[in-house]
């Protein structure tokens, strides 16, 4: 009991944040490019440092190195992702130009700028490390598969070279990210001055990225939105399928009680924001995709209670 109502607080605290930049947004307070100068602030400036202070400050190098092999976990989960996501996209005779989106919706989380402030939310700065992994898997599944189905849903055979790949693996998040390892690794010590001032810097982070969350919320036109099986279809893919790929793997790739925690929010995590922009760059059917991404933004405050009461 104790447990669901620290993960309920955790909840309220998420949605009120939210919430704040709901109605600040509604109110007029925001520029007209809010929500993407707040979201490029949030990934290039708070969230590198966030990433340096948690490793510095929460891990030596023996519990780094013990994390590692947790890495597995993601990426197999993903991958029986995208092989059901398939499958339930064939069942449901999905458009044939949708069928991409849809795959990547059932495989592909937002598991750094949703995923990772939620996750520090709940489970503290310590989560920090087995969210990255996630994210890791994640991004290079994004590039490596759930990329080419969106090409392929344009009527495009674009692929992905190798350099291209690690070119858009090389995020702001990612390199700070490989800096506080390689800090904690080689036992580097930062003057004092140096971490608090990662530390003020991140913390902005997840307060600014829930506000942002916020800020999109209130631009989703309701009346756009149309609950027809694709969407549908995409949305159960994405908060049921996901996850559950995760969970059944669980036993066979055993990992510790944090990336345990940690892995499964973030297969619950709504849809990947990077897919709608890859859509629209390449023709795909964006507003397909868009109707995803807002949806499933607004769903994801009803499912995390869910989920914390399953980790329970």
């Amino acid at each position: 009991m104790d447990a669901i109502l620290q993960g309920l607080a955790g909840i309220f605290e998420v949605v009120l944040i939210a919430g704040l930049g709901f109605y600040l947004s509604k109110k007029g307070w925001f520029w007209a490019n809010a929500g993407k100068d707040l979201t490029r602030f949030t990934m290039t400036v708070a969230l590198p440092p966030l990433m340096v202070y948690s490793l510095k400050s929460n891990f030596t190098q023996h519990q780094l190195i013990a994390t590692a092999p947790d890495l597995l976990l993601p990426f197999a989960s993903i991958f029986v992702a995208y092989i059901a996501g398939r499958i339930w996209a064939s069942i449901l005779h999905v458009s044939k130009g949708r069928r991409g989106i849809f795959t990547c919706t059932c495989c592909i989380a937002n598991a750094i700028f949703i995923g990772l402030p939620v996750n520090v939310a709940l489970f503290g700065e310590k989560s920090v490390p087995s969210a990255m992994l996630y994210y890791i898997a994640n991004t290079a599944m994004f590039w490596g598969l759930g990329a080419y189905l969106i090409v392929k849903d344009a009527g495009g055979d674009q692929k992905f070279t190798p350099p291209e790949m690690l070119k858009k693996l090389r995020t702001p998040p990612l390199m700070g990210f490989l800096t506080g390892v390689v800090l904690v690794l080689l036992d580097i010590p930062l003057p004092h001055f140096v971490l608090t001032a990662c530390r003020y810097v991140g913390n902005m982070a997840t307060p600014m990225a829930l506000m942002v969350i916020g800020i999109q919320m209130s631009h989703i036109p309701l009346s756009s939105i149309h609950w027809d099986r694709d969407l549908i279809g995409a949305m159960a893919g994405r908060f049921i399928l996901s996850p559950l790929c995760l969970y059944l793997l669980l036993p066979f790739i055993p990992v510790s009680p944090m990336s345990a925690k940690v892995f499964l929010l973030q297969a619950g995590m709504p849809a990947m924001t990077n897919m709608t922009i890859l859509a629209t760059s390449v023709g795909a059917d964006s507003d397909y995709s868009t109707t995803i991404n807002c949806v499933s933004l607004a769903l994801g405050i009803f499912f995390i209670p869910f989920y914390m009461y399953l980790f329970s």
